[in-house]
C-alpha cells in the first residue's frame, strides 16, 4: 500500500500548513472550494460555496479557523489523499509577478537590484494547478522553473499604503514562474509575455495559508526540486521589495481584486544561471515548496500536436 507521502507526490501535492483554503475536484465533476484543516480536506459546496473568493471576502485571516473548526465539528471530511487540488482561484483577473527581487539572484545574472519593482504579467491561461503536467511547447525553448511565493488578494482595492496592502492580502500560496528563456533573452526582441505566459506556465498551489500563519519578512525557505535535484534554496527575507511594497506598487492605478495574485519574485540557482544550464525535460518532476505551506508539484510532458 502506497504512503501517504507516495500518494501526495502522485497526486501533485503536499501540505503542511495547521489551515489554508483551497479548491478541489467535486465527486460529481466540478469544482469546489474547500478547506485544508489538520490534515483533512473540508468541501465548503454544501456549506453554500461556489468559490474561493466567496470565502476570502466572508471570513479574514484572523477568522478563516472559526470557520474550519465549525465545519470539522459537523463534517469528517476527506483524507489528504483521497482528493484531487486544483488551482485555489479559478480564472483570478491578473497574475502579477515581478523580476530580480532576490538580491542573491540579481548577483547570480550580474544585474544590479532593481531600484523599484520590475514588474511583469503572465495571463491567465497559463494558470494551472498541482499534478497538472508543464507542457514543452517546444524543445528549444530552453524552459526554466522558478520557486516563488505568491500573495492572494482577500480585499479590493486601489492605490494602497503599505499597512492597506497588508491587510488587503488574504493568505500566501507556492507559485512556479516557469519561463522559456529562448522567448524571454534570446529571440531577437525581449518577448516577456510569450516566454511567460504559454499555457500552464504558472502552476499554483495546493493551498492558499491566511497572512496571521505566516511571516515573509522574518523569513520563509523556498526551495526548488527537480527530480529530487534540489537547484534553489532561498529565504524569503533576502527580498529587495517585501511582499507589501509589491502589493502596494502594483495597486498603483490598479485596481487589484479578490483572487488576484501578486508573486514575489525567486531566489537563486534559476536553471539558466547554472553552469551547465539546466532546462525542463520531458519526464522531469517539478516540486515548488514554501515553508509554512507546502510542495506544489507538476510533471513535465511533451506537447503533442492538436
Amino acid at each position: 500500500m502506497a504512503s501517504l507521502r507516495d500518494l501526495r507526490l502522485l497526486l501533485g501535492y503536499e501540505v503542511w500548513g495547521l489551515v489554508g483554503l483551497a479548491r478541489i475536484a467535486a465527486p460529481g465533476g466540478g469544482a469546489e472550494p474547500a478547506l485544508v484543516y489538520r490534515g483533512r480536506v473540508y468541501p465548503l459546496g454544501a456549506w453554500g460555496y461556489s468559490d474561493v473568493r466567496e470565502v476570502m471576502l466572508e471570513y479574514p485571516p484572523e477568522d478563516v479557523e472559526h470557520l474550519a473548526r465549525m465545519v470539522s465539528a459537523s463534517d469528517k471530511g476527506l483524507p489528504l489523499g483521497g482528493v484531487r487540488f486544483l488551482a485555489p482561484v479559478e480564472k483570478p483577473s491578473k497574475v502579477i509577478a515581478v523580476g530580480l527581487n532576490y538580491r542573491a539572484h540579481a548577483a547570480e545574472t550580474g544585474r544590479e537590484p532593481p531600484r523599484v519593482p520590475d514588474l511583469f504579467v503572465k495571463t491567465v491561461n497559463a494558470v494551472v494547478g498541482p499534478g497538472d503536467p508543464i507542457v514543452l511547447h517546444d524543445p528549444e525553448l530552453r524552459v526554466d522553473a522558478e520557486a516563488e511565493l505568491a500573495a492572494v488578494i482577500g480585499l479590493p482595492g486601489r492605490s494602497l499604503s503599505l499597512e492597506e496592502a497588508v491587510e488587503n492580502i488574504w493568505g500566501y500560496t507556492c507559485f512556479n514562474d516557469v519561463s522559456a528563456r529562448y522567448e524571454q533573452h534570446m529571440a531577437g526582441a525581449s518577448q516577456w509575455w510569450r516566454g511567460k505566459s504559454r499555457d500552464t506556465y504558472a502552476p499554483i498551489g495546493p493551498v492558499i495559508v491566511p497572512r496571521t500563519l505566516l511571516n515573509p519578512w522574518k523569513g520563509l525557505t523556498l526551495t526548488l526540486r527537480i527530480s529530487g535535484e534540489e537547484l534553489q534554496r532561498g529565504s524569503t527575507s533576502d527580498m529587495i521589495h517585501d511582499v507589501k511594497a509589491l502589493v502596494s506598487y502594483a495597486s498603483r492605478g490598479t485596481f487589484l481584486e479578490p483572487g488576484d495574485i501578486v508573486s514575489t519574485g525567486t531566489p537563486p540557482g534559476v536553471g539558466f544561471a547554472r553552469n551547465p544550464p539546466r532546462f525542463l525535460r520531458p519526464g522531469d518532476i517539478v516540486e515548488v515548496c514554501v515553508e509554512g505551506i507546502g510542495c506544489l508539484i507538476n510533471p513535465v510532458v511533451p506537447d503533442k500536436p492538436q
